[in-house]
């Protein structure tokens, strides 16, 4: 008997330390609270385009910048032309890359659906690089057709000329720039008329969809390979039942969108485009900021919702010229991709005077939007804390060792796990292999969870500059500062600005002997880089640059040394 009582004991204390491992095993992990959701099974534009069945002939894009106007179902019909088309006269085959160097246009979509159902891969590139960073994103995407606009084919043929290269160049139209350029192709003619093809395009969810380039944790950008899947993943994520920002348009209610944020940014296309016209929104293209067009199209179409970055919030609360009464229209305001100003957001709050949803959300260009806070009606700005949206997981980790898991209150970095993370980066498989670890993703950000399941985010470890929320690479900015006569190292860090968010500073050693005219070295930079890369934090000489036993530039150590007036 004792034998048996005693088998019985070893036996329950056996299965209560499995049970305590399994635990242990399981709580060095926080998932979502929201109950597990279904992904369909669906390439992009299947998935979209069953919703615009319902309401076919309402409009979905409008563009005071081209004086388009496109219905639900104009874009359906234009993206199946543009398909056809690519595939028949250019000679387009699955797998190629095709780039899409535009602003906020009412043909954005159609280009990119278009792509999509061809079989292509989609890279957008921001249409205020210079010709040297489009060159080098050509490069690298292994481009074989370009869309444009009519205004930006000079400088895009520029780019294509650099490299010795001869690609068909697609062009739009604007009111201002209305003929198509010599040795360019009007865009409307791949779009309005549908061409018969033999064969069918075999295209999967898992297959990559779009390449849109981020610097990661370090380096030089790279292409982030998302699939159809991760693309509809995410917006089902987010449209969740339980986290709906904005009711679908019905027969008495339409959503307008004033679509500000760029659709070259992950944020933009996939939080803003694709998940809005998921949800029949009429959106209204807004192609490039300035005060004074904003605010035109903010009376002139009354918007019900808004996507922004902190920036933006920071114009809104403190500019005089945005009166209350232009802001009475919007219902949310969703926020992210920078951290945001608590004072701006309650004078921003306090201006508007009325209850409305604000949402703050949390991703990269690698895991789109894996964190958000539940839409909560306040008239305080007071935002709820972020959580993981449906079928996503957060592990917390010591960043000298990723072994170590984290509990619940304890700081460390932040990996993701989750349908919506990027295949990988394009042919660059050491780069994806060291992005993450053991599958989950290395987002080079610090962060905890609490015992409720709330994240909070506290820095960041990689070295990449936010300046209004794009992303700046100190690796580029280097590579172009050391050509530069008389520059023998540099280091480039990013400073706090209260503008910008964050600015480049660079730090320069000379060559022996050597003088630097600072102005012309920051001319010098301007030239090769858009707008938000100049050196806003300005040049700084110095004797040597603190680095490594490897030899790699110490930044957090320039950065500490800056603070304290030491450098």
């Amino acid at each position: 008997m004792f034998g048996i009582t005693n088998k019985i004991t070893r036996t329950i204390t056996h299965t209560r330390n499995i049970i305590n491992y399994i635990y242990r095993q399981r709580s060095d992990f926080l998932s979502s609270p929201y109950p597990t959701i279904e992904i369909p099974n669906a390439i992009l534009p299947e998935f979209l385009f069953q919703w615009f069945d319902k309401y076919p002939n309402q409009i979905a894009m409008e563009c005071d910048f081209t004086g388009k106007k496109y219905t639900f179902d104009d874009l359906r019909l234009k993206s199946r032309n543009f398909n056809t088309n690519l595939r028949i006269k250019l000679n387009l085959r699955k797998g190629d890359v095709i780039a899409i160097l535009l602003p906020n246009v009412a043909d954005y979509p159609i280009c990119v659906f278009g792509a999509f159902q061809a079989g292509l891969i989609v890279t957008t590139i921001n249409p205020y690089y210079t010709s040297e960073e489009i060159s080098r994103q050509i490069i690298d995407a292994n481009v074989k057709a370009i869309v444009t606009l009519s205004s930006l084919y000079d400088i895009t043929q520029k780019a294509l000329k650099d490299l010795k290269m001869s690609i068909p160049i697609l062009t739009v139209k604007t009111k201002t720039s209305n003929v198509t350029p010599e040795g360019g192709v009007d865009l409307n003619e791949f779009t309005q008329t549908n061409l018969e093809v033999n064969d069918t395009v075999d295209i999967h969810a898992e297959d990559v969809a779009l390449l849109l380039y981020s610097s990661g944790t370090t380096g030089l950008p790279k292409g982030a390979e998302h699939t159809h899947q991760s693309i509809v993943a995410n917006i089902c994520q987010i449209n969740n039942e339980n986290l709906q920002y904005y009711p679908s348009r019905s027969e008495i209610y339409e959503n307008r969108q004033l679509a500000i944020l760029p659709w070259f940014h992950v944020f933009g296309i996939v939080f803003v485009l694709f998940s809005q016209l998921r949800l029949l929104t009429k959106i209204i293209c807004a192609p490039k900021f300035t005060p004074k067009s904003f605010l035109d199209m903010l009376i002139k179409h009354n918007p019900t919702g808004l996507h922004l970055v902190p920036p933006l919030i920071s114009f809104l609360a403190t500019n005089p010229s945005v009166k209350r009464e232009f802001l009475q229209s919007i219902s949310t305001v969703v926020y992210g991709a920078a951290p945001l100003n608590t004072v701006d957001l309650h004078t921003f709050v306090n201006k508007i005077n009325k209850k409305i949803n604000l949402v703050e959300v949390y991703g990269l260009t690698e895991t789109i939007v894996s964190c958000t806070t539940a839409p909560s009606s306040n008239a305080k700005g007071e935002l709820g804390t972020l959580q993981l949206v449906p079928n996503t997981l957060m592990k917390i980790v010591s960043p000298e060792n990723y072994n170590v898991g984290l509990n619940e209150n304890e700081i460390g970095e932040i990996l993701i796990k989750g349908p919506q993370l990027m295949k990988g980066y394009y042919n660059r498989s050491s780069e994806t292999k060291n992005a993450f670890f053991n599958k989950w993703f290395k987002t080079g950000d610090l962060g905890y969870y609490d015992e409720n399941g709330s994240v909070y985010l506290t820095s960041r470890l990689k070295d990449i500059i936010k300046v209004n929320s794009f992303q700046v690479a100190p690796v580029e900015l280097e590579e172009i500062i050391r050509r530069y006569k008389n520059v023998a190292d540099v280091a480039v860090i990013g400073i706090p600005d209260k503008q910008y968010g964050e600015v480049p500073l660079a730090i320069v050693v000379l060559a022996p002997n050597a003088k630097l005219n600072i102005t012309d070295l920051q001319k010098f930079v301007s030239n090769k880089v858009a707008n938000y890369k100049q050196l806003r934090g300005g040049v700084i000489i110095v004797d040597s640059l603190p680095k490594s036993a490897t030899g790699k530039i110490l930044r957090k150590d320039l950065l500490l040394m800056y603070k304290n007036n030491t450098l």
